[in-house]
């Protein structure tokens, strides 16, 4: 099959060996064969709401003769699947909004799992609220850089509490800091973070730059700029927590 992504990679990484993964938008149906080829899964449920992913996902499972390991479904999110058929989902791929809206839907499901994988690519800050407060525990969290483009990866447990309220009080990060950077990334001085980091404060500071002067902007660059300093505040607690 072909090679994975440095981003696949990574999230296959995350995976802990199980019984059966349920691919949630397996687009060309990679992670489910590589997981079952390298025997960290022992099936796989290949997913996704359009017919056109789930074709060349089909085609690249008979071209790798998994055809009894590995599965396909059209599905809306965790829709076709039953609580208790699998023990690990990945959904990758898609934006926090819709991350949230499947793992909502589908808590039934979600409730009897052993590992949740996620890797949403926007509303990141939404997503860890949403896994907070709803009390799920994330157990790692990975940052991966490619392409330019920074991709979080977290693997949640849905049986277990979250520890992000005493992670809170223990450093004295606010909870709207871990939500944006994460809190198991910023306890382990992630590489990775400290560079988006930099990055984003450099973004920030070249944005406020070319904005008018206070005086003469509008309402609505005055509320762009104070949703910068309010990120640049954010920014330097997790950057002066990352270097101590």
């Amino acid at each position: 099959m072909n090679r994975l992504s440095e981003r696949l990679l990574h999230i296959a990484g995350q995976v802990r060996a199980g019984q059966t993964l349920a691919d949630v938008g397996c687009d060309h149906g990679y992670l489910p064969i590589y997981l079952v080829q390298k025997g960290c899964m022992q099936r796989a449920i290949a997913m996704d709401i359009n017919e056109g992913p789930l074709q060349r996902a089909m085609e690249h499972i008979e071209r790798e003769a998994l055809g009894d390991y590995i599965q396909t479904r059209q599905s809306d999110g965790l829709e076709k699947l039953s609580p208790g058929e699998a023990d690990a989902v990945i959904i990758a791929g898609m934006g926090g909004n819709l991350t949230i809206d499947i793992l909502t839907r589908g808590e039934t499901v979600v409730r009897t799992l052993d590992q949740l994988i996620l890797e949403p690519q926007s509303e990141l800050a939404a997503v860890r609220a949403f896994l907070r407060e709803n009390d799920y525990f994330i157990e790692v969290e990975d940052l991966v850089l490619e392409d330019g483009k920074y991709y979080p990866i977290l693997r949640v447990l849905p049986k277990k509490s979250s520890d992000v309220q005493m992670f809170s009080e223990e450093s004295g990060l606010p909870l709207a800091v871990l939500d944006a950077y994460g809190h198991r990334l910023l306890a382990e001085h992630h590489p990775v973070l400290l560079r988006f980091l930099k990055k984003e404060r450099q973004q920030c500071e070249q944005i406020l730059a070319g904005l008018p002067a206070e005086e003469e902007a509008s309402e609505r660059i005055a509320q762009r700029r104070a949703e910068l300093m309010e990120k640049m505040e954010r920014n330097r607690a997790a950057e002066a927590y990352m270097e101590i």
